[in-house]
């Protein structure tokens, strides 16, 4: 399953519901006919989705059988989920949980750590890798995901070929 967005709050008195999308475009959570929603993927129940929509700054959506605030209340904080397998991704796409793991190593073969998180900081998204017990060094870096910085993605191999321009060496915070 991927994570695709959250259920923050009621709108209105009939079951619609505000949404906080994962994806991106924002927009794209209405793309799904089925969501399912849970606190984790392990524990999910199925909702048709009878109608998504962009309102403003917000997504609204109305799931089928969910037809009071009440109701809405029950799932608000909950987590929305869909089969990975329904989720385009073109050639130069990863889906964000498909980097968590991976190995970063730098243009000189040095490996740097291990893919813990990203995070969407406006301008471009941002990959956190911490070191791993076996290197000299701990602590982790926070490098920006574009192109100059990554230069290749092997989801296979589980490995991501990072280029440090000049600099970046402050993208790293040492701890002990």
């Amino acid at each position: 399953m991927l994570y695709i967005g959250d259920i923050l709050n009621p709108h209105g008195l009939k079951g619609s519901l505000i949404v906080f999308s994962h994806t991106r475009p924002v927009d794209a959570v209405a793309g799904y006919l089925r969501w399912y929603i849970g606190k984790d993927e392990s524990n999910v129940r199925e909702y048709t989705v009878k109608d998504c929509h962009q309102h403003k700054k917000r997504i609204l959506a109305k799931l089928e059988g969910v037809d009071t605030i009440e109701q809405v209340e029950l799932l608000k904080g909950l987590k929305i989920f869909v089969p990975e397998d329904e989720v385009e991704v073109d050639e130069d796409e990863f889906l964000w949980q498909d980097l968590l793991g991976c190995t970063a190593i730098d243009q000189d073969g040095h490996k740097l750590g291990e893919v813990t998180a990203l995070y969407e900081f406006g301008a471009q998204d941002n990959l956190e890798i911490k070191t791993t017990a076996d290197m000299d060094k701990s602590g982790e870096w926070l490098l920006p995901f574009i192109e100059d910085v990554i230069v290749d993605v092997d989801l296979d191999e589980k490995i991501i070929q990072v280029n440090l321009l000049e600099g970046m060496d402050a993208c790293f915070t040492p701890k002990s």
